[in-house]
């Protein structure tokens, strides 16, 4: 069954996200992001290149070493990174990395210094004021959580 782009690009998306709440080297994080925007925006598929043999490095930000996990990607629709990182890391972490006022350096701090991993327990954290009391977050910041959490919901 073949793996489209928009799949392979949300796959190295992810990890970038993980990586970064993991607190990985931020080049290496800016990499997998890069690789995900070129694998989005190829003029033609990735297993279309792979078919006649193109190489997938000529792509923009791309070299050897992620060339050959996007082929994998294409071959298998998996990454093994990925699923490595998953196995340390919550999966629901990347989930929480997209709720407006976080994103993965704030999501990193909640689950390192609170041990959040969800919405759930992101809520309740919010509502009982335990956000607010570490550094980088403030009681607007709170609330803002909160709301967005709330919006969620409704939707």
């Amino acid at each position: 069954m073949p793996v489209h782009n928009a799949e392979i690009a949300a796959l190295l998306e992810r990890y970038a996200t993980l990586l970064e709440i993991d607190g990985a080297n931020p080049f290496r994080v800016r990499a997998y992001r890069t690789a995900a925007h070129s694998v989005r925006d190829a003029p033609e598929s990735v297993e279309a290149m792979l078919a006649r043999g193109a190489s997938l490095d000529a792509l923009p930000g791309i070299g050897a070493d992620l060339a050959a996990k996007i082929a994998a990607i294409a071959r298998t629709g998996r990454l093994h990174e990925l699923d490595e990182i998953e196995m340390r890391l919550p999966a629901s972490l990347a989930e929480l990395a997209a709720i407006p006022g976080l994103g993965p350096k704030r999501v990193g701090a909640l689950y390192r210094e609170l041990g959040i991993a969800s919405s759930e327990t992101l809520a309740a954290a919010a509502a009982a004021g335990a956000l607010h009391r570490l550094p980088g977050f403030g009681e607007r910041t709170e609330r803002h959580i909160l709301k967005a959490l709330a919006r969620g919901r409704e939707g």
